[in-house]
């Protein structure tokens, strides 16, 4: 008995955790200092504290050289912070019955595939929504390219994976496409159409779109910017694209309004002004570590007050301050969003902007959970600033390093006829390297892009528009000939004509 009334003891001060009360001219003044430090046009910001929705409200502009403000219901982007309402719409179905986290992905999405035979027997929803199937990012398969969902999801069923099934966190968008084309197969509804109904409408979230298209058909819109920290061009303006075969991985634009109620709902573990939505359990499966996520490096640097990191389903759960914090950001498009939740206090922050540095977002976030938590021992502005500008060195360097070992003068191997042909990648398909007025081009998607030359065989694919910069490396066969080009770390063989043709 004794040691039950010591263990009750220990436990009251987490039971009666309560956040410290932030009023409107600390939050302003937050808000404030991180669009100055960090030249960002337009922020939104929603605070529930203690179980209530406490501040939603706008700061600065939605788009550069207009003055059109931002406010609490204006949209904006909020990229990867998307992930938590795809595994929301699954913890419902199995909630319902309808399909279990350890279910096999094909038992429910006959066409998935891995290309690695263990994985492709044994992978699972739980597998596919904590980034450990092997597969690393393969990004341009979805960026603007030309396919649906279910093509992208075929064409990355044949990349090989660069890790053992399991072992390792790669972070990896198409198997969340592929969550949502799930959850699509067992309502018998499309990914959109169900998170409408079960979560959006029920939530209240008036004004949020699933798919940025219908956002900008909304006049009280941000629109994305770029930041270049290497010509000092803080505000470009990001151009749109579609981006519906992405919407269950990153594609939902909303509000402060809006997103504080999801922020309320998930707080409440499922529930919505008294009303149950999902049983507490189901939603909160989704927040029980899964993989876990090495804190060394740029991780480590970037999180000094934790111990431990892993993903959850759709969520990063980690200790920050000694507390539990569940959270996840989002960068897509010039815009960049944050969601983090101190479960212990009910109490939780979201953060929206309209300007691509990812740091910014990171460093008000911190700045208002050490708010809530009480706390002023650290400038968490500086800190992220410095780590900006390490990392902006860091890539300055390699770039001289790889500017080094150029080899000037030289030539590549054959004339530039022997380059062009089809070449095929597994996923990619079929690439096309054209020759015309003496220059190589390559052809691939939506890409449609001009080589530069480096130095022997190998080039340079480099367009701002698609923000691409990488180096293309021609391989050749025993007999000379060219046999296949390196791209996004995936080698394209050449296809060779037939008899036949």
């Amino acid at each position: 008995m004794k040691q039950f009334v010591i263990l009750i003891a220990l436990l009251c001060p987490l039971l009666s955790a309560s956040a410290k009360e932030l009023d409107r001219k600390q939050v302003d003044r937050i808000a404030g200092d991180t669009r100055t430090r960090w030249d960002v046009p337009g922020l939104a910001i929603a605070i529930v504290q203690n179980g209530k929705i406490t501040h939603t409200v706008g700061y600065g502009i939605r788009e550069a050289g207009t003055d059109a403000s931002v406010d609490a219901d204006t949209l904006f982007g909020i990229g990867s912070t998307t992930k938590a309402f795809t595994t929301t719409a699954l913890a419902m179905l199995a909630s319902d019955g309808k399909l279990s986290w350890d279910d096999p992905v094909r038992k429910h999405l006959p066409y998935f595939r891995l290309n690695d035979p263990c994985a492709d027997a044994a992978v699972t929803f739980r597998d596919i929504v904590s980034h450990r199937t092997g597969l690393t990012r393969h990004d341009w398969l979805w960026d603007n390219s030309p396919w649906t969902r279910e093509e992208v999801i075929r064409r990355m069923g044949e990349v090989s994976p660069s890790k053992p099934f399991r072992t390792t966190y790669q972070y990896q968008n198409i198997m969340f496409i592929a969550a949502g084309e799930a959850v699509a197969q067992v309502s018998g509804k499309s990914w959109e159409q169900f998170v409408l109904e079960r979560i959006v409408e029920p939530l209240g979230m008036k004004r949020t779109k699933l798919v940025t298209r219908d956002a900008y058909a909304v006049a009280n819109h941000a629109i994305g910017h770029h930041y270049d920290s290497e010509t000092a061009v803080r505000v470009r303006q990001f151009q749109y694209f579609e981006d519906e075969n992405v919407a269950p991985t990153g594609a939902i634009n909303s509000s402060a309004n809006d997103m504080a109620r999801w922020l309320l709902f998930q707080l409440n573990e499922g529930s919505i002004d008294g009303r149950p939505l999902i049983s507490p359990a189901a939603l909160l499966e989704t927040r029980i570590p899964h993989t876990p996520i090495r804190l060394e490096g740029p991780v480590r640097e970037s999180n000094p007050v934790t111990n431990l990191q892993a993903y959850g389903l759709g969520w990063i759960v980690q200790d920050y301050r000694g507390e539990l914090l569940v959270s996840h950001s989002g960068a897509l498009n010039g815009y960049r969003a944050s969601v983090a939740m101190l479960p212990s206090t009910k109490s939780g922050v979201v953060i929206l902007s309209n300007l691509g540095r990812s740091t910014a977002v990171t460093a008000l976030r911190n700045t208002l959970l050490d708010a809530l938590l009480g706390r002023r021992d650290r400038d968490w502005h500086a800190l992220f600033l410095q780590l900006e500008e390490k990392g902006n060195e860091r890539e300055k360097k390699q770039k001289a390093e790889t500017a080094s070992k150029r080899k000037n003068g030289t030539k590549p191997t054959l004339e530039p006829a022997a380059y062009a042909g089809t070449y095929r990648a597994p996923g990619y398909g079929d690439a096309t390297i054209a020759l015309a007025d003496g220059r190589l081009t390559l052809r691939w998607s939506k890409l449609a892009v001009p080589l530069e030359h480096w130095h022997y065989d190998t080039y340079v694919a480099a367009s701002k528009n698609d923000d691409l910069d990488e180096m293309l490396v021609f391989r050749f066969d025993e007999n000379g000939d060219v046999a296949a080009f390196k791209l996004f770390e995936t080698e394209f063989a050449r296809k060779r004509p037939t008899a036949e043709n």
